[in-house]
């Protein structure tokens, strides 16, 4: 397997992006894609820890799973507050996966806008937040639907290696 870089850019023409990413199942990078929302200047823990500061989350671990571990079971809960200030004081090797947030403050659906302009058919319904904390990790993959996804970071760093769906042996 040969990896290399993702392409990067600050913003694409939809042309070239379907062309040359989209038709191929390729990732690709758009720096600028949210700077225009509401969200790019609103959303940070502060702002989520008022709206949802209250709601029960699940947590999950840096565990990596087996054949005997259930699938999608929390390790721990917390509320949404109490994991924002357990993430802020230091490395944290929690995440919350598959939490719906605009169940719970619908209001952010009006702080972004679907890119339909680089491509169509985007579930709406199930927007989901994905958090982790410094150190989280989340182990080798791939999403059982088979999605395109529109992945947007607001605070921190990431690390991701994306591979084909040809290399899942």
């Amino acid at each position: 397997m040969l990896l290399k870089p993702v392409d990067t850019f600050d913003q694409i023409e939809p042309e070239v992006f379907k062309r040359d990413y989209y038709k191929k199942d390729k990732p690709v990078v758009i720096r600028q894609l949210s700077h225009t929302w509401p969200a790019y200047t609103k959303w940070n823990w502060d702002y989520f820890k008022q709206l949802v500061g209250e709601k029960r989350v699940p947590l999950y671990n840096n565990v990596k799973s087996d054949a005997y571990t259930p699938i999608n079971t929390a390790d721990d809960y917390k509320t949404f507050g109490e994991y924002i200030d357990m993430i802020r004081s230091g490395p944290a090797a929690w995440r919350i996966f598959l939490f719906n947030i605009f169940d719970h403050a619908p209001q952010l659906i009006k702080d972004f806008t679907w890119p339909e302009h680089l491509m169509k058919g985007y579930v709406k319904k199930y927007p989901m937040l994905f958090t982790g904390g410094e150190g989280a990790i989340t182990h080798m993959h791939f999403d059982i639907d088979i999605s395109h996804i529109i992945h947007s970071q607001f605070a921190g760093r990431k690390r991701v290696l994306l591979f084909p769906f040809s290399e899942k042996r």
